[in-house]
């Protein structure tokens, strides 16, 4: 078959790997010169295990992000090498919770046991282990003494230790990069804005995009939309509008490559509100986002603004400092680190979520993310990808519809 990709993310790579496994003919687009460069490369790279989501009190989302934490390295492993020699994965996750915090320690406590059944159920059920490693998912309160040596205890009322980890999403995306580029049913087309899907003679689907300064087309059996902030416009040209009220946002997510031990430095993810992360990638350095400072735009258009375009050099690392003050007050632990600016890689990118009120919002939409997946009219499919969790999952579901066996 001929089949076009949109979106050339971490989803989008792992779709075309699938297929061109499975001896299919993929052509894959995007915007930029390489494959995953964008939402793909500059998050956090959390696998969550459901904790973040105490908000979603049917755990509809927790389970969901379990299901994409499980099967995260073994779907991987049929694309890219898997191991410690190609992934770095980071220090475990403290959830720190944080004074403001939207869900009380005790209702944390609720929702974590709630979700540590949920892992001990999905291992019986699947028998993956989690990242390929753990059978069991952990979560224990630390005491105050603890909690004092490790962060704030101005700003933390509480934390707790957990076995949620991250993988350095930058090693991911160079292994998925290489894997594409390399195989030869693939053909990558970069430089690529897609314009249009249409409708073509033959039961097929036209893709209309610019590239270098002209207009281009041609068509598929099947076209599979995983566009992250283009998606929609896509969509709305195939007479498929958004099924609820949505945003864009921009959020920094910066990176620091400086080598680290795990002594010197925890993971902290701060709840539950609009707070951030700090990530230990070990000898990968670090990442760290805050959230008032960070979520920099925000768009509930069709396709949002340039956002990247509009951020000059020094509006980027005034954002990473103000950034990396919060937390310093915040972890001792960072506030002793010391490094060049140069080591400093003030990136970001574009979150869509469906929900147009903010995270600070206690009927915000963004505290649930289960009503995602692939949404398939003929042999046109919609992918809304979620976290990035759940991209090997949604990839292989996105083969897996267009082959027609899910």
């Amino acid at each position: 078959m001929a089949i076009a990709i949109l979106g050339a993310g971490n989803v989008g790579a792992c779709a075309a790997l699938e297929l061109a496994a499975r001896g299919h003919d993929v052509d894959l687009y995007d915007e930029n010169d390489a494959p995953i460069r964008r939402a793909s490369f500059h998050n956090a790279g959390k696998v969550h295990l459901g904790i973040l989501y105490a908000k979603d009190r049917t755990l509809r989302t927790a389970k969901l992000m379990l299901d994409g934490a499980l099967a995260f390295a073994s779907l991987l492993k049929r694309w890219v090498p898997f191991d410690a020699d190609h992934i770095t994965v980071s220090t475990p996750f403290l959830y720190g919770v944080h004074a403001g915090t939207m869900v009380d320690v005790d209702e944390l406590k609720r929702h974590d046991a709630a979700c540590t059944q949920l892992f001990a159920d999905a291992h019986a059920r699947t028998g993956e282990r989690y990242l390929g490693v753990d059978r069991a998912m952990h979560v224990e309160e630390l005491g105050r003494d603890e909690l004092a040596a490790l962060a704030s205890p101005e700003h933390f009322v509480a934390m707790f230790r957990t076995t949620e980890r991250a993988v350095d999403p930058r090693t991911v995306a160079a292994l998925l990069r290489a894997a594409v580029l390399a195989h030869p049913r693939i053909r990558f087309i970069g430089g690529a804005e897609v314009t249009a899907v249409g409708h073509a003679p033959h039961s097929r689907l036209r893709v209309s995009f610019r590239k270098d300064g002209a207009a281009h087309s041609d068509d598929y059996v099947h076209v599979a939309n995983t566009l992250w902030h283009g998606r929609l416009a896509i969509d709305a040209g195939m007479g498929l509008p958004p099924d609820y009220p949505w945003s864009y946002r921009y959020k920094f997510a910066n990176r620091v490559a400086i080598p680290l031990a795990a002594r010197d430095l925890p993971s902290i993810t701060g709840v539950l509100g609009p707070f951030g992360d700090i990530v230990n990638y070990l000898d990968k350095g670090l990442f760290l986002s805050w959230y008032p400072t960070g979520m920099i735009g925000t768009s509930h258009a069709l396709r949002p603004p340039d956002w990247e375009r509009e951020l000059t050099p020094e509006r980027r690392l005034d954002v990473f400092k103000k950034s990396h003050a919060a937390w310093c007050a915040r972890s001792p632990a960072l506030a002793a680190l010391t490094f060049d600016v140069d080591k400093v890689d003030p990136g970001g990118g574009i979150i869509f979520a469906w929900g147009d009120t903010d995270v600070d919002d206690h009927q915000s939409k963004l505290h649930e993310r289960h009503e995602i997946g692939v949404h398939s009219v003929g042999n046109y499919h919609s992918v809304n990808t979620g976290k990035y969790t759940m991209t090997p999952l949604m990839g292989m579901k996105t083969a897996e519809r267009i082959l027609g066996v899910g």
